[in-house]
């Protein structure tokens, strides 16, 4: 049998304390062998948790996941189960289910009315006897026709100050070129 050589021990006992290295009397840190403090229930004690550092950022909290009704459907039951334990989960997994909501038309086009075609001052007035003939109709709900209402008249204004503004523009461009 082979003889088995070792090294001769230092007279501090090992190589971690000698004179050097780490004293015997320096903190090591907590020792992460050592079991947690727990309650009498078993539970873990005030300020000595099972997971110190908490849920790392990123990771998303598993209570608040939304289940893929697609990939992995729930029976009736289970659905029921889940929206009387999470009532939160209600809007996102209609949201799953349901078609997507229809696009809202703009009431002017439903009208046949292009506002960006309105030049004078008289094809503003026959754009408000179509609306409210519209809303006369039940075609066009009374806020709609308001809202209508309100973008001809913005629309009206920003070309009233545009002619003003070139009005200006060219009053003041014959003053300094006189022929």
């Amino acid at each position: 049998m082979p003889e088995i050589v070792t090294d001769p021990l230092l007279p501090s006992g090992s190589l971690l304390l000698s004179e050097r290295g780490i004293l015997g009397s320096q903190s090591l840190g907590p020792d992460p062998s050592l079991p947690r403090a727990r309650d009498a229930r078993g539970r873990f004690a005030k300020g000595s948790s099972g997971n110190p550092h908490g849920r790392p950022r990123g990771i998303r909290n598993p209570k608040q996941c939304v289940p893929d009704l697609v990939a992995r459907p729930l029976s009736t039951e289970a659905l029921s189960n889940l929206l009387d334990r999470k009532p939160h989960l209600l809007r996102p997994l209609a949201a799953q289910i349901l078609p997507p909501p229809l696009v809202a038309i703009d009431p002017t086009e439903r009208l046949g009315i292009d506002l960006s075609s309105l030049r004078t001052a008289d094809d503003f007035r026959q754009v408000l006897p179509t609306v409210l003939a519209a809303v006369a109709r039940g075609e066009i709900p009374p806020a709609e026709a308001a809202r209508i209402a309100r973008r001809v008249r913005a629309r009206l204004r920003a070309l009233r100050q545009l002619a003003r503004f070139v009005g200006r523009v060219t009053s003041a461009g014959a003053e300094a070129n006189p022929s």
